[in-house]
């Protein structure tokens, strides 16, 4: 064999055992390195899933917030219907007043004038019919009373 086809084998076998050599070096120092991307991988996937969860609760607490503003809502709807209700019947109440206020001495007069003219027409017949009422109950008392000392005698 020739000096420089040996001489190529032997550098190739060098550079073969060199580059093996290299390889093994890489892979024990990028060992560490890989690790921690994977541990890296794990801890962000993690955090992923933690801040999916909490944005899932903040999403069902902002539901329920919302239901409950659309309940509030509807409340106040309901509220200001009555207090619409509730002016409209104190404006009706208002006017009342007013026209009772403006024609009360009038219904206040014709109301003493019945009653003055059903007392003297009516008044004598019910003071008749008291007085006679009246008279009965005494006789009854009077009945009772002398039926009960007769018995205890």
């Amino acid at each position: 064999m020739e000096s420089g086809y040996l001489i190529s084998l032997i550098i190739l076998g060098v550079s073969l055992v060199l580059l093996i050599g290299i390889g093994i070096y890489a892979v024990k120092k990028m060992k560490p390195t890989l690790e921690n991307l994977q541990k890296t991988q794990k801890y962000a996937q993690d955090q992923v899933e933690h801040f999916t969860n909490e944005a899932n609760v903040m999403q069902k607490k902002v539901n329920l917030i919302m239901k409950r503003a659309d309940n509030t809502k509807e409340v106040a709807q309901t509220n200001l219907e009555r207090m619409n209700e509730l002016s409209d019947q104190a404006s009706s109440l208002s006017h009342s007043l007013t026209y009772l206020k403006e024609n009360g001495p009038d219904y206040s007069k014709n109301i003493a004038q019945n009653t003055y003219e059903e007392l003297k027409t009516d008044g004598p017949r019910l003071a008749k019919t008291f007085k006679r009422a009246f008279n009965k109950t005494i006789d009854k008392q009077k009945q009772r009373h002398q039926n009960n000392t007769s018995h205890t005698l």
